[in-house]
């Protein structure tokens, strides 16, 4: 019943006992007299080094490497030497990658879920919360890690590590810019659906491994949930496959340099887009880890590091398939209409071909295009957290009738109109 304007004056002049009013243990920060500086330049720095890990990883270290004179690199190429210190490197980059995606994202979501839900969200740790999700991560580290008694160690080990792992995977076929893939696979469509069959294993045998009712009911939630959910999606990715006939994913993104695939595609953007949020296991999918029903589910036994990979696997999932569908449906690194006009190509043509200034025009080039791959991700990331914001969970029996009865039927639909427009335009 809503509150006539008298009452709500009348509750605006009821005082608020002074130990119930917000004081952050923040010094020198108060949310009523905000420093917006400190904050942008606070929150900018997390955006920084993501993007400056991602410089470093595709074109700093092989630039570095293909120095003139250099013995990890001849002809253009890594040598056997340089191949194997590359790799490694852009092995333990990748992984801060995926880290601070996950910290970013989750400061983003506790930020957006405070502005839904009418609170400050973190305040505490940095101006506004800056540095909240470190402290966390800190703080997760110097948790003690604790096996349940009665729980298979062994499996209960390697389940988070599957699930990490599987995220892990996807990030090294995602090409950011031209040629700025860690694994150029022809198969990278398929290697996409195998990836995501490891992290519901993992998911599942983390649930059995504990001995815990609540974990095996969240581990059989989660398995058929996302092997459900892998169907639509699966068929989403043949879609894409018969519209442009290849399976590598930087064919894929040469072929929207005019037009992106969502147009034709639509149907199949949409039912990828909702299936990737069950992959996720997000609100309105969170079924496996329902903490009003199951105490967090799968991972309800898992304390420390171990309870971080799930963590950190599940948000960096929520860069990585929205990134996966900007790849597939929305032109990759390309900017809108790239085929009639592209600034990428008036930064390659900087300098004589070959020279010191054409080199570093290439790698601007390159950076522009690994700017829009991350503007297009977040707005596809953004609303992925809307959506959790906002919509209630689903019963068991809905997260599944709109699997079978609606998503499948749909995406073959999608399928058959990819089928017709190929004959017809290709």
């Amino acid at each position: 019943m809503a509150l006539s304007s008298d009452k709500r004056s009348q509750l605006k002049r009821i005082p608020i006992p002074e130990d119930r009013h917000f004081k952050p243990q923040l010094v020198g920060y108060n949310p009523k007299t905000p420093n917006r500086l400190a904050e942008v330049l606070a929150h900018s720095l997390l955006y920084f080094v993501f993007v400056g890990l991602l410089l470093l990883i595709y074109g700093v270290l092989p630039w570095l490497f293909k120095l003139p004179g250099s013995p990890l690199a001849s002809g253009g190429s890594f040598t056997t030497t340089g191949a194997v210190l590359y790799g490694i490197l852009a092995a333990v980059l990748s992984f801060l990658v995926a880290a601070v995606a996950a910290l970013i994202l989750i400061l983003v979501l506790r930020k957006y879920l405070g502005l839904v839900q009418n609170r400050y969200g973190p305040m505490h740790n940095g101006p506004a919360g800056a540095f909240q999700t470190i402290a966390d991560a800190v703080k997760m580290v110097a948790k003690e890690d604790f096996v349940p008694g009665k729980a298979d160690a062994l499996v209960f080990t390697l389940a988070p590590l599957m699930v990490f792992v599987s995220a892990f995977l996807l990030l090294t076929i995602i090409p950011f810019a031209p040629g700025w893939v860690l694994a150029n696979l022809n198969v990278g469509l398929l290697f996409i659906v195998a990836a995501g069959t490891i992290g519901a294993y993992g998911v599942l045998v983390g649930g059995w491994s504990i001995n815990n009712k609540f974990g095996l009911l969240g581990g059989l939630r989660a398995a058929a949930q996302l092997v459900s959910y892998e169907i639509p999606l699966s068929i989403s990715l043949l879609t894409v496959a018969v519209w442009v006939g290849s399976l590598n994913l930087m064919d894929i993104v040469e072929a929207q340099k005019l037009w992106w695939t969502a147009i034709p595609l639509l149907i199949s953007a949409a039912v990828y887009l909702i299936a990737s949020l069950a992959e996720i296991k997000m609100t309105p999918f969170d079924l496996p880890e329902a903490e009003s029903e199951l105490v967090a589910g799968f991972n309800t036994e898992y304390s420390g590091m171990r309870f971080g990979f799930f963590f950190v696997a599940e948000f960096a999932e929520l860069f990585l398939l929205p990134a996966i569908a900007v790849v597939l449906f929305f032109g990759g690194y390309y900017q809108p209409l790239a085929g009639f006009w592209d600034f990428a190509d008036v930064l390659r043509g900087l300098g004589a071909e070959g020279s010191t200034l054409n080199q570093f025009g290439g790698l601007l080039a390159s950076a522009y295009g690994m700017l829009w791959f991350l503007l297009k991700t977040a707005l596809l990331s953004y609303l992925v957290i809307w959506v959790r914001a906002t919509l209630p969970r689903f019963r068991d029996d809905q997260l599944m009738e709109l699997c079978w009865k609606v998503l499948i039927p749909l995406s073959l639909i999608g399928l058959a109109v990819a089928v017709i427009l190929r004959l017809v335009f290709k």
